[in-house]
């Protein structure tokens, strides 16, 4: 991946997951990028990304077991 694209696929994933933009995100060039004030290597800003998107998948799976269980819940016969 080129550097602007390991940026662009960080940022989605940072707003997807937080609900707001980076504070800090520049291409420093040579691979190197400044991310919310952390000096790191596009390899590294790819790795940090794959931990976001574990995150947000762990967070998306909890909302879906909530939503379950409120479902089956208001389904279960009354007594």
């Amino acid at each position: 991946m080129t550097t602007p694209e390991v940026i662009n696929e960080y940022q989605k994933t940072y707003i997807s997951l937080y609900r707001r933009p980076p504070t800090e995100l520049r291409d420093l060039g040579d691979s190197w990028v400044l991310v919310n004030g952390a000096r790191m290597t596009t390899i590294e800003l790819h790795q940090l990304t794959q931990q976001l998107k574990r995150e947000l998948e762990d967070m998306r799976t909890a909302k879906r077991s909530v939503i379950k269980r409120l479902v089956k819940w208001f389904s279960a016969p009354a007594n």
